[in-house]
């Protein structure tokens, strides 16, 4: 009986995740500095770059740029 509600609502959800994911690479994109490529994939927002581990490490303004998007 409720098959077909919870198929929808996860559908909808799905949907939902996608454009949040989206909108959040989007946004990564836009402040991203130079050297950082920014996409969406399935299920995460990928972040790509040259020593990237590192220059997370020594670059405040990469961990600024997570600070206010966990949510």
């Amino acid at each position: 009986m409720f098959e077909r509600l919870m198929l929808r609502a996860a559908a909808l959800a799905d949907n939902k995740a996608r454009e949040r994911t989206a909108e959040l690479a989007e946004a990564l994109r836009d402040e991203a500095p130079a050297g950082v490529r920014v996409s969406a994939e399935d299920e995460a927002v990928l972040l790509c770059g040259r020593n990237l581990g590192r220059r997370f490490a020594l670059e405040p303004q990469l961990r600024w740029l997570f600070a206010g998007r966990r949510r």
